[in-house]
């Protein structure tokens, strides 16, 4: 699969921080509104904390939505790139394996892994992305309809809202094909995680952004 035409990548730093010893993070209010969502979505149990449990489920039920099997090559790839993502989490925050992320462990780590690995925290994403996407093209025609991308953000991320859903795949839309094409959604990822824009599409990804048009920077 090609990777998105445009890569908005920064330059990679060396973090300043000793490991799991992170100050407070300033984060845009949009940012940390989509870190939350995130969690939300990923946090199967709703206690308020994520291991990586909650991200194999996600796996599993983003597989089993379009009929492979767990172990099948498809829910291998998605548990790997899973796995992948969440190992930045855990050695971001320093946090020993296996131990759960309170909501704001995850979102201090995001905010710096953002500032200071942006290029390694966005690989992650896309590679994260790719997976889903082929798990969704089930026709494999590079493109993800309506109904394929309804079930996968059903599925994987418990969304539940077939208003928020039918708006998200048209939002994302950008060339009004009225199909996805798969550099669309690898925008889209990347937006979400990384774009303080409020008028950026991306922010769209897992349903309705928040309704004001203004935002702040606010220390989280």
């Amino acid at each position: 699969m090609s990777p998105p035409s445009v890569w908005p990548f920064g330059r990679r730093h060396r973090p300043p921080h000793a490991r799991g010893d992170l100050p407070p993070a300033r984060v845009d209010a949009l940012l940390r509104w989509k870190m939350n969502r995130w969690f939300d979505c990923l946090d199967a149990d709703g206690d308020g904390r994520m291991t990586f449990h909650d991200y194999e489920l996600a796996a599993l039920r983003a597989a089993r939505a379009f009929s492979h099997r767990p172990g099948s090559r498809e829910q291998r790839r998605l548990h790997a790139c899973f796995r992948k993502l969440w190992r930045r989490h855990e050695r971001r925050a320093g946090a020993e394996e296996g131990v759960p992320l309170t909501r704001e462990a995850f979102v201090t780590h995001m905010a710096h892994a953002l500032a200071e690995e942006r290029r390694s925290l966005l690989s992650a994403v896309n590679s994260l992305c790719c997976a889903m996407v082929d798990v969704a093209d089930e026709d494999g025609d590079n493109q993800v309809s309506e109904r394929e991308y309804r079930v996968l953000l059903a599925a994987a991320f418990r969304l539940v809202s077939e208003r928020d859903l039918r708006t998200a795949y048209r939002t994302l839309d950008r060339d009004a094909s009225g199909t996805l094409e798969h550099n669309e959604i690898h925008e889209a990822f990347v937006e979400f995680f990384s774009s303080t824009d409020p008028a950026a599409q991306g922010n769209w990804l897992l349903g309705a952004p928040p309704p004001t048009p203004r935002h702040h920077r606010a220390r989280y």
